[in-house]
């Protein structure tokens, strides 16, 4: 099972539901949010905990996906042995990273991220680009774009934070994404 850990979505919860979305469409989950466990399907793939208050972690090679809403997360919170998924424009995120050597995977606009958008194709889909080789749990993914179709309603980092978990994951994404 591929754990992931979301930290700091508080409040509306889009970015947790945008992952338990992707996450639902290709494997399934067992959620934990807050006072609700559920799972989306039998025999799920993925173990993915919402949390908005955290003083310690130590699940060795789970995904921690950061929110906006970080006041309650730990900043000696030890990351060891996670990737992690950012957005850089998030300087509590980015704190919370410091000069460590946890591999992160930078989700915004910025053409020096990871994974970015690059173009509409409609209003449900987006041409998302995956800038630099990406080591992922089934080998090497090389830079490519691939489209995203998704409700529109979801930021732009919900967006590419649920694709980036997708994508570290091992799913393949050349033919598209969609959740």
């Amino acid at each position: 099972m591929i754990n992931v850990v979301i930290c700091g979505d508080c409040g509306e919860k889009t970015l947790t539901r945008a992952v338990v979305n992707a996450c639902t469409k290709y494997g399934g989950a067992v959620v934990c949010d807050g006072d609700k466990i559920y799972s989306t399907q039998n025999d799920p793939k993925f173990l993915i905990f919402s949390m908005c208050t955290l003083a310690d972690l130590y699940l060795p090679g789970s995904i921690v996906v950061f929110g906006k809403a970080l006041m309650q997360i730990q900043k000696s919170i030890k990351l060891d042995n996670t990737v992690c998924v950012v957005d850089t424009c998030n300087n509590d995120a980015i704190d919370l990273l410091g000069g460590s050597s946890v591999p992160a995977v930078g989700c915004s606009m910025s053409e020096h991220d990871t994974l970015t958008v690059s173009g509409n194709i409609d209003e449900n889909t987006s041409l998302v680009s995956l800038r630099r080789n990406l080591e992922t749990a089934v080998g090497i993914i090389e830079p490519q774009d691939f489209p995203l179709r998704t409700n529109s309603t979801f930021p732009i980092y919900s967006r590419l934070a649920a694709s980036a978990v997708l994508l570290l994951a091992g799913t393949d994404c050349t033919e598209g994404v969609e959740f």
